[in-house]
C-alpha cells in the first residue's frame, strides 16, 4: 500500500495525470484512499479525461465532506459532480447535483468561494439562450467574489467566460480585459491544472469565433506547450490539436496541419473524444478540399456531421467547386439563417459572398457584404475590416468596377500578408490580377499571378493552381474578358433577339437581374443600343 501510494503521490506531482490516476485505483483497492488522496484522485482523472474515476471518486469525496457537515465543501465537491455531468450529456443528474451544491452553499456566507462556483451554470444557461448582457453581468458577480475571497480558479474561470461572451457581443477591445487576466493567472501557475486548461482552451476557442487568429495563433502557441509539458492531459489535448491545426493551416503549413489534425482526439474518451474528433475531420475536410481531393474531403465532412460539428462552410464550398451550386446555396443559407449570433455569422459570410458570385446573384452578394461591412463596424477590428474588403473586392470584380476593386483587394492583400497567410494572400493576387488586366496593368497582373501560381505549387492547392494557369493563358485587357460570363451569355441571347423576359427564362434569372446585366454591357461596350450592342460585340469578338 505504502509503495503504491507514494508512487501515485510522485505521479501527480509529475503531472503524469494518467499514471496517478492508474496509482491511486490500484492504492484505493489495497486500502481505502485518505480524503487528500481521493480529491488527488478526481483532479488526476479529470485531467486525463478517465470520466468514470472522476465522477466515482467525487461521489465519495462529497459523502465524505456531507456526513460530517461541512457544507463549504460538499457544495464545492457536488458543484464539480454536477456541472461535469451535464458537460458529458447528463444534464438531469447535473442539474440535480448543482440543486444539491445550491442547498450546501445556502449554509456558507453571503460571499462565499462555493456560491461564486454556483454563478458559473447561470453563465452557460443565459449564454446558451443568446442572453449575453445577462451572462456577462453574473460572470462579474463571480469574478467579484473570486477576487474577495482570493480563488484564482474562479476568477479564471468566469473571466475566460466573460470575456468571449463579450466578443460575441462584438465588445473586443472590453472582452480582452478579463480574458488577458485570466492568462496571466494561468501563466503564472496560480490555476488548478484543470482550470488551467478549460480557461486556455476557453480563450482560443473565443478568440478562433471572431477571427483574433493573431492572439488566437499567440494562445494555441502557449496552450500547445502546455499540452506538451502535460502530455497526459488528454482533456485537453485533443482540444488544442485541433486549434493548432487550424492556425497551421492558415499559415500554410499544410501537410503538419493535416498531422495535428489526425492526431486530435486519439486516446480520449466520452464527449471530449467526440466534440474533438468531429472538429478535426472538420479541419481535414477544409484541407482535402482545398488540395482538390474532393471525395475524401465529402468523407470528412460528413464525419464531422455525424460527430455534431455542422461543417460550414466548408461543405457548401465544396459542393460549390463540385458544380453542385443548388446544394451549395442551400446549405449556405441555412446556416446563415439558423447562425447564433454575429461571430458565428461573420464566418460564414465570406463563403456566401463567393457562392452568390458565382452564381451571378449579385444583388444577394452585395447585400451579404453589407452585412459583412457591419459586422466589421460592429466588432471594430481589422481582421474583420480587411474580411469584408475582400468581399467588396470581389463583387466590384463580378460588377465590372475594377478601379475600386483592386484597391480594397490590396487592401486585404497586405494585412494578410503581414498576418503570414500565403493562400488567402494567394487567393486575393489573382483577384488583384483580374483587376490589373482589366484595367490595362499588365505588367502587375503579371507580378501577381507569377506570385500567386508560386504560393499555389507549394501549398498543393491544385484547383486553385489550374485556374491560375487558365486565366494567365487567357489574360486580355479588352474584348470578351471586358465583359463578365454571364454578360456574355446576357449578350449571346440578346443577338438571337431575345427580349430580356425572354433571356431571364433560359437563364434562370430574374428580369431585373438582366435589366442590369444589359445597363452594364451598354456602359462596358460604350454604346447605347442593344444593336449597337451586338454590332460590337461581333466585332470584337466579344460573342
Amino acid at each position: 500500500m505504502l509503495k503504491t501510494i507514494h508512487a501515485a503521490r510522485d505521479a501527480y506531482r509529475r503531472n503524469a495525470w494518467a499514471d496517478a490516476t492508474e496509482l491511486f485505483r490500484c492504492a484505493d483497492a489495497e486500502a481505502e484512499l485518505e480524503i487528500d488522496d481521493l480529491e488527488a484522485l478526481v483532479w488526476a482523472a479529470a485531467v486525463s479525461a478517465h470520466d468514470r474515476e472522476m465522477l466515482s471518486a467525487l461521489d465519495r469525496v462529497y459523502a465524505y465532506h456531507a456526513e460530517r457537515g461541512d457544507h463549504d465543501k460538499s457544495a464545492r465537491a457536488a458543484f464539480w459532480r454536477g456541472l461535469r455531468s451535464m458537460m458529458i450529456g447528463d444534464v438531469g443528474l447535473g442539474s440535480g447535483w448543482l440543486q444539491r451544491a445550491g442547498k450546501h452553499a445556502e449554509q456558507t456566507a453571503p460571499d462565499s468561494v462555493e456560491r461564486g462556483y454556483l454563478l458559473l451554470p447561470q453563465v452557460f444557461m443565459h449564454r446558451g439562450k443568446g442572453a449575453y448582457e445577462a451572462a456577462v453581468e453574473i460572470a462579474d458577480k463571480a469574478i467579484a467574489i473570486g477576487q474577495t475571497q482570493d480563488e484564482p480558479d474562479l476568477i479564471a474561470l468566469a473571466g475566460s467566460l466573460k470575456g468571449g461572451i463579450l466578443f460575441r457581443l462584438g465588445r473586443i477591445d472590453e472582452g480582452y480585459v478579463p480574458i488577458d487576466e485570466t492568462m496571466l493567472l494561468a501563466n503564472s501557475n496560480r490555476l488548478s491544472p484543470v482550470v488551467t486548461g478549460v480557461v486556455y482552451c476557453e480563450i482560443v476557442a473565443s478568440c478562433c469565433r471572431v477571427l483574433e487568429m493573431a492572439r488566437a495563433r499567440e494562445w494555441t502557441a502557449i496552450l500547445d506547450d502546455w499540452c506538451r509539458r502535460n502530455p497526459q492531459a488528454k482533456a485537453f489535448n485533443g482540444v488544442c490539436q485541433v486549434h493548432r491545426a487550424e492556425v497551421l493551416q492558415l499559415e500554410g503549413n499544410w501537410s503538419e496541419a493535416f498531422a495535428e489534425a489526425e492526431r486530435a482526439g486519439h486516446g480520449l474518451r466520452g464527449t471530449t473524444e467526440q466534440t474533438a474528433r468531429a472538429n478535426a475531420a472538420y479541419r481535414r475536410g477544409e484541407i482535402l478540399r482545398l488540395r482538390g481531393d474532393y471525395s475524401a474531403a465529402d468523407a470528412e465532412y460528413r464525419l464531422a456531421g455525424e460527430g455534431g460539428f455542422d461543417p460550414q462552410p466548408g461543405l457548401p464550398l465544396l459542393r460549390l467547386a463540385q458544380g453542385r451550386h443548388q446544394e451549395a446555396v442551400a446549405m449556405i443559407h441555412r446556416a446563415l439563417q439558423t447562425a447564433d449570433d454575429l461571430p458565428q455569422k461573420s464566418a460564414l459570410l465570406p463563403a456566401a459572398i463567393e457562392i452568390s458570385i458565382a452564381r451571378d446573384e449579385l444583388d444577394t452578394a452585395e447585400r451579404l457584404c453589407g452585412e459583412m461591412r457591419e459586422i466589421a463596424e460592429r466588432f471594430g477590428t481589422e481582421v474583420l475590416t480587411r474580411v469584408a474588403d475582400q468581399g467588396y473586392g470581389a463583387l466590384a470584380l463580378a460588377r465590372g468596377a475594377f478601379a475600386d476593386a483592386v484597391p480594397a483587394l490590396i487592401r486585404a492583400r497586405q494585412y494578410w500578408s503581414e498576418f503570414g497567410a500565403p493562400y488567402l494572400v494567394a487567393r486575393l493576387r489573382v483577384d488583384i490580377a483580374r483587376g490589373c488586366t482589366e484595367l490595362g496593368d499588365l505588367e502587375s497582373a503579371a507580378m501577381e499571378l507569377d506570385a500567386a501560381e508560386m504560393l499555389f505549387h507549394e501549398l498543393g492547392a491544385e484547383p486553385d493552381l489550374a485556374r491560375t494557369r487558365t486565366l494567365r493563358a487567357n489574360r486580355k485587357p479588352s474584348g470578351s474578358h471586358i465583359l463578365t460570363a454571364r454578360e456574355r451569355e446576357v449578350l449571346a441571347l440578346m443577338a438571337a433577339g431575345g427580349s430580356n423576359r425572354t433571356i431571364a427564362g433560359k437563364l434562370g434569372l430574374s428580369p431585373k437581374t438582366v435589366n442590369r446585366h444589359v445597363e452594364n454591357i451598354f456602359g462596358k461596350l460604350g454604346v447605347s443600343s442593344r444593336a449597337a450592342a451586338v454590332a460590337k460585340a461581333l466585332k470584337t469578338n466579344t460573342i
